[in-house]
């Protein structure tokens, strides 16, 4: 007959090594979730979330073709109306971004970053995105108007030029909507 043999019992120092072990790895992984969420890969404001708000830009006269065209959304994404006054920036503004503005009938997508003044009535300035290039109104008001009372931003054929200095322009109509819970001036 065989002689069965039971193996060892684990030392103190064995099991102590490896509860440090685990220890360590959850205490590793629990500070990497925990910074993640600090800085965006757990979500924040900067990420613009669905509005239940339809925005609707219609984009006329480029200076190079594949640009022009309606892009919206029934629902598009925006982020919370933030009153912003950057080190270093003068004046103080009101932003938002949004993006999901998909174009009609077409390939392509629009979104955007609006920053306008407390208690103005048109956008200080805005950079949109428009199938990969970006565009600004060079702090130019004119064309535009801020709707409190309509939460939304309203284009008449303004004028937005690409911040390539390629020279590329075009011209946007249309609204974006804002969230109702502003800053005070917003």
């Amino acid at each position: 007959m065989a002689a069965w043999r039971r193996s060892p019992r684990p030392s103190f120092n064995t099991l102590e090594l490896v509860m440090n072990t685990l220890l360590k790895t959850f205490a590793v992984t629990f500070a990497a979730a925990a910074a993640l969420t600090a800085c965006g890969g757990g979500g924040n404001d900067d990420d613009p979330s669905p509005s239940d708000r339809i925005g609707v830009l219609t984009i006329t006269d480029a200076s190079v073709s594949g640009l022009d065209g309606v892009y919206g959304n029934g629902s598009l994404n925006l982020t919370d109306v933030e009153k912003n006054n950057p080190v270093g920036s003068n004046p103080e503004v009101c932003a938002f971004k949004f993006d999901g503005a998909n174009r009609v009938l077409g390939e392509g997508t629009a979104f955007g970053d609006v920053r306008y003044l407390p208690n103005a009535d048109t956008v200080y300035l805005m950079f949109l995105n428009v199938n990969g290039r970006e565009f600004s109104n060079k702090q130019d008001g004119t064309d535009t108007q801020v709707q409190r009372d309509r939460d939304r931003i309203q284009f008449n054929r303004k004028t937005f030029t690409a911040t390539d200095n390629s020279g590329v322009t075009l011209r946007v109509s249309g609204l974006v909507p804002m969230r109702g819970s502003r800053p005070s001036g917003c």
